[in-house]
């Protein structure tokens, strides 16, 4: 399912929002990542699960400038259309999901409003480089970013939110994995064996589209019991390489 397929509901400068009607309660966002052309608007993200064949609503999320919601007013206008849609779908539960730049998108988001979970694929806790110095991707973007409202991922709320992250074990990935904070609630998870393309490595296994759609749909033990097959370990019973030295300390929940 392509862009040209999903109705656009905003637009606005790099800001694209679009619309997918379901038939049941529950609405999903699903925010879409950096993409791999740079002058082409990054494709919807998860439009097939997201859906879940149009039981969902689903809006779809992506920025073509890729601040890591960083441009200005963009988290404002993205927040008052998540609004008005589940007023007007009068939806049961609201989900946020997104991968790469879209997860991390998702969490910031989480702060302001009542997601009743988020599920995040390979996000980066900041592509800020007084962050995570070890960040070395995604250069061009990253440069044209002048002020940073969400220098990192921060003051996450589990007591609303049920957080669901997944990393892979590559060294890039495990410089932002070991920094996100670590608390009742969320469930963080490293994929071994596993670069920066975690959900599509899921998906080539088949397993993508159930353990989502098992979170979605509240079904967590099921879940560990997917995630678990590839080998996904919990981040706490997690050792880092000995060449990364020890282990960092997990930012702090405010």
């Amino acid at each position: 399912m392509s862009e040209t397929e999903i109705p656009l509901l905003f637009e606005k400068g790099p800001l694209r929002i679009r619309y997918l009607e379901g038939d049941g309660p529950d609405l999903v966002v699903s925010f879409s990542g950096v993409g791999k052309k740079r002058n082409i608007e990054p494709p919807p993200e998860f439009p097939s699960i997201a859906s879940a064949g149009r039981q969902n609503h689903v809006l779809f999320v992506s920025d073509k400038s890729r601040s890591w919601l960083n441009a200005d007013g963009m988290a404002d206008q993205i927040l008052c259309c998540i609004r008005a849609t589940a007023e007007h779908v009068n939806a049961d539960r609201v989900i946020a999901i997104g991968n790469s730049m879209g997860g991390t998108m998702a969490l910031h988001l989480s702060r302001f409003f009542d997601f009743e979970r988020v599920i995040a694929f390979t996000p980066q806790f900041s592509v800020r480089s007084e962050e995570v110095p070890e960040e070395d991707r995604w250069f061009y973007f990253r440069k044209q970013i002048k002020t940073f409202h969400f220098p990192k991922v921060e003051a996450l709320r589990p007591s609303a939110t049920k957080y669901y992250i997944f990393h892979g074990d590559e060294k890039r990935e495990l410089a932002h994995a070991l920094r996100f904070p670590n608390a009742p609630g969320i469930s963080h998870y490293i994929m071994p064996e596993t670069d920066h393309n975690v959900a599509a490595k899921l998906k080539d296994r088949g397993l993508l589209a159930p353990m989502v759609q098992n979170l979605i749909g509240g079904q967590p033990r099921k879940f560990r019991r997917q995630v678990e097959d590839p080998g996904g370990i919990p981040i706490l019973r997690f050792t880092p390489p000995a060449a990364m030295g020890p282990a960092q300390n997990f930012a702090a929940i405010h």
